[in-house]
């Protein structure tokens, strides 16, 4: 047939033949092509859906664990909600009638405190105030309060270390946490506390007794940012807030009775005439504390804090001097400790005329070895050791020489006169005479109860 069509005719259906297979062949190419796309393409699909159906998994995992952790957030603000006082002691200082009541005084200003701030959460969230734990921490400079307090006539050193006993077992959650002489060391520790935990779920109010102090704007400007501002209640102490305090929209608090209203002098200081011995002596009936530094180094060597002194140490008003562990180094205080360091003694106790008055009368138990040898004493009244038997020429025991008093002089008199002559040796050298202190029975004959190291009185036979 081809062979009858013209030369033309053959040529156009040749070419139009060619063009057919051409386009069979791209066509077939495109779909092998199109067909190996489309199975990757069912591939990834396919890993596609596993990584949306293993997502979706997680999503509801990530759901649930969230719902719990609702769930359970929810349940600390119900059922066991905190409510935080932090309070500057530096600035809010308890009040004169509270600190002057010693023991009893620590324990009414909690009870104070507590009752005020439950009845706040009463008026303002009666709700959650019923079921919710009070936790207050006054951080203090107790040394420097303490020296600002007396320095003033507020309360006595006594007073003081009773109130801040009182106070901490009034409650587990109540104390007052002495931070010491470092600048603003209050202050860093209130700013922490109310950085961190202010913005606790569980934390319900925050009541700040701090409004005296500028410094602790910046760390209430960051919670004002961070819309925590609200949980905070501000502690009144003084009447004027410091100046930054306006700008900020605080609830306010002010307890009757419980704090200060007035600024103290912080540098008022009292002079007092000091004594032979360098004692000073008090101006009125009120002890003061005594340390190493009210001895001059002549008779106490530096009041450098050592290994038997590292820091205050402050008494136990309910136990006797003799009762401390380690008891007061009667030398120490009374005349010279030739141990230093190695005293086993306590040399950093903080004594009141009372606490002297109490360990000179307990010194003066024990014989003077030089007297008692029947030699002159070269310390003359400034001896802390006795030099006349307390119970004088009618002792029990002086007959039968059971009497530690041997010396020919020591039982001369009545105790009367040993009484006098006692109080004589203490008003000349300084200290508190022996018939302030609390009587108490003595055997002569018996061992003494005055903390005196060995060999230590060697120095008097010097």
């Amino acid at each position: 047939m081809a062979e009858g069509l013209p030369v033309n005719e053959l040529e156009r259906w040749q070419r139009l033949t060619e063009q057919q297979s051409a386009i069979f062949h791209r066509t077939l190419s495109e779909n092998t092509f199109l067909r190996n796309r489309v199975d990757e393409l069912e591939q990834e699909l396919s890993v596609w859906k596993l990584a949306f159906k293993t997502a979706e998994t997680e999503k509801n995992d990530l759901q649930k664990s969230l719902f719990k952790l609702e769930k359970s957030i929810g349940s600390m603000k119900d059922d066991n909600p905190l409510f935080l006082c932090l309070i500057d002691g530096d600035g809010n200082i308890f009040s004169q009638e509270l600190l002057t009541a010693g023991h009893t005084g620590g324990r009414q200003a909690a009870m104070l405190l507590t009752k005020g701030l439950t009845d706040y959460m009463i008026e303002t969230d009666a709700e959650s105030s019923g079921r919710g734990q009070v936790w207050l921490t006054v951080y203090c400079n107790k040394l420097g309060l303490m020296d600002t307090l007396v320095n003033n006539d507020i309360c006595t050193v006594g007073e003081f270390e009773a109130f801040v006993l009182g106070f901490n077992q009034s409650s587990p959650l109540f104390s007052i946490v002495d931070v010491g002489g470092g600048k603003e060391a209050a202050d860093a520790k209130i700013k922490e506390c109310l950085r961190i935990f202010t913005r606790f779920p569980q934390t319900s109010r925050v009541f700040f007794g701090g409004g005296h102090d500028n410094g602790y704007t910046s760390t209430l400007s960051h919670l004002e940012n961070d819309g925590f501002l609200k949980k905070i209640i501000l502690l009144r102490g003084y009447q004027t807030l410091a100046a930054e305090f306006q700008h900020f929209d605080l609830h306010q608090l002010h307890l009757e009775g419980v704090f200060m209203a007035n600024k103290l002098p912080s540098n008022h200081k009292k002079t007092h005439p000091t004594s032979s011995i360098g004692v000073h002596a008090p101006e009125n009936d009120k002890p003061h504390y005594f340390s190493p530094e009210f001895y001059p180094a002549t008779l106490t060597g530096s009041p450098t804090p050592g290994k038997n002194r590292p820091f205050p140490r402050y008494l136990e008003p309910s136990l006797p001097l003799n009762k401390h562990n380690p008891r007061p180094c009667t030398f120490f205080y009374l005349s010279k400790c030739k141990q230093g360091d190695k005293c086993t003694y306590g040399h950093n106790y903080h004594l009141s005329p009372e606490n002297l008055a109490e360990l000179r009368a307990n010194s003066k138990k024990s014989p003077c070895p030089m007297v008692n040898k029947n030699q002159p004493c070269p310390h003359g009244q400034s001896c802390p050791s006795g030099h006349l038997c307390p119970k004088g020429a009618k002792c029990p025991y002086k007959k039968s020489g059971k009497c530690k008093f041997n010396g020919r002089t020591m039982h001369i008199g009545p105790p009367d006169m040993v009484e006098r002559h006692d109080q004589s040796m203490s008003q000349g050298s300084g200290t508190v005479s022996r018939a302030s202190s609390p009587s108490t029975s003595w055997d002569p004959s018996g061992p003494s109860s005055v903390a005196s190291p060995p060999n230590q009185w060697a120095f008097l036979m010097s």
